[in-house]
């Protein structure tokens, strides 16, 4: 049977964000499609229980490792050297060496597209890793038709490489939220009864900045949900806007968000907003979708061929617009409503089972 390897500290973090959610969706989907495999887990820290329950085909593997840095381009690939799997995915960084095949996961190329969105040290890592990942990837998983567009452009030689395999979006506790989950929701986090909320990383790349500069144009009874942990760059100047004083009292900075709270806090929200400059996929807007409110997002290509029909959509760069499009909504209830039934059918569309057996198909051809 075939082996396949599996970097799994990732999807072992406490904090999950969008690579981290991938990376657990894929190892819990893989689980479910019965044994044509043999999977191989590799890790550097004490294991998540739930990622460890698993059929006899999975095997895991700890890899000590010293240092903060560089486990997965030196320890793992060390792993690799001496006891390689048939196939190995990446679904985020490549180690440096290794044997066997090599398949990698690509979410987007916004370091490349829109590098000013970037630390300058993050950028020149991200350009560095990728560059290695593709050189090495005997097949390329990318997320969405945009990033394979920017994938083909920026390495014409992996264009015959390259697979679209959509994102899916958790399901489980989003159908049936309570009118009492809903109000201790609202009271844990100090909510009032209506208010737009953001979930994402809080950073420029996001573009917090002119999503506080429409806020400030809206009712003063509006309120402001900024959920999501900081981003790598501009969080600073983002507190700064919002600490502006016709605006601080109505802006609250949530924080990571546990699952536990994340489905509770998306169905209470009067809608969802969300204004990026770049995205891979834009899975919160079919979470939010899936919860059953209404999305206002920004038009860029991404995410049309994410939401189709099934949003509003605002020029990004132009924050009377982004606040033109939120007054629209919380004014219509029928356009709400209806975007509320067309966002429950988008997302309908999409699961992360389908996405583990699509990937797991690419692998095995």
């Amino acid at each position: 049977m075939l082996n396949i390897g599996l970097e799994g500290t990732r999807a072992n973090k406490i904090h999950k964000t969008g690579t981290e959610w991938y990376a657990w969706q894929i190892i819990q989907g893989f689980k479910k499609l019965g044994q044509p495999a043999n999977f191989f887990i590799y890790y550097n820290q004490d294991l998540d229980p739930a990622l460890r329950q698993a059929p006899d085909n999975f095997y895991f593997k700890k890899l000590n490792w010293p240092f903060k840095k560089l486990w997965t381009h030196l320890r793992l690939g060390l792993e690799l050297i001496i006891h390689p799997p048939d196939i190995f995915l990446a679904t985020n960084a490549m180690p440096f060496f290794g044997r066997g095949k090599y398949m990698v996961a690509i979410h987007d190329l916004g370091f490349l597209r829109n590098p000013e969105l970037y630390h300058p040290l993050e950028r020149i890592y991200q350009i560095w890793s990728h560059r290695l990942a593709v050189w090495r990837a005997k097949k390329i998983i990318t997320i969405s038709e945009t990033s394979k567009e920017d994938i083909i452009k920026y390495f014409p030689g992996a264009r015959d490489k390259i697979k679209v395999i959509y994102l899916g979006w958790n399901d489980q506790g989003f159908d049936k939220i309570s009118e009492e989950a809903e109000r201790l929701v609202k009271e844990k986090y100090q909510l009032p009864d209506d208010y737009i909320l953001y979930i994402g990383r809080i950073e420029t790349k996001k573009n917090i900045q002119n999503l506080i500069r429409a806020f400030q144009s809206l009712d003063k009874n509006q309120y402001l949900a900024l959920a999501g942990r900081p981003g790598n760059y501009g969080y600073e100047e983002i507190k700064k806007l919002a600490e502006q004083a016709d605006i601080k009292d109505r802006i609250k900075f949530l924080g990571y968000i546990e699952q536990s709270d994340y489905a509770s806090l998306l169905a209470s929200a009067k809608l969802f907003i969300f204004p990026s400059s770049f995205e891979g996929f834009g899975l919160p807007i079919l979470e939010a979708m899936g919860a059953g409110v209404a999305v206002a997002c920004s038009d860029i290509p991404v995410l049309r061929e994410t939401a189709g029909q099934a949003a509003l959509f605002f020029n990004p760069n132009d924050p009377d617009d982004m606040a033109d499009k939120i007054k629209l909504l919380l004014a219509d209830n029928n356009i709400r409503q209806d975007l509320i039934k067309r966002g429950l059918d988008r997302a309908g569309q999409f699961s992360w089972e389908k996405c583990a057996r699509e990937t797991l198909e690419y692998i095995l051809e």
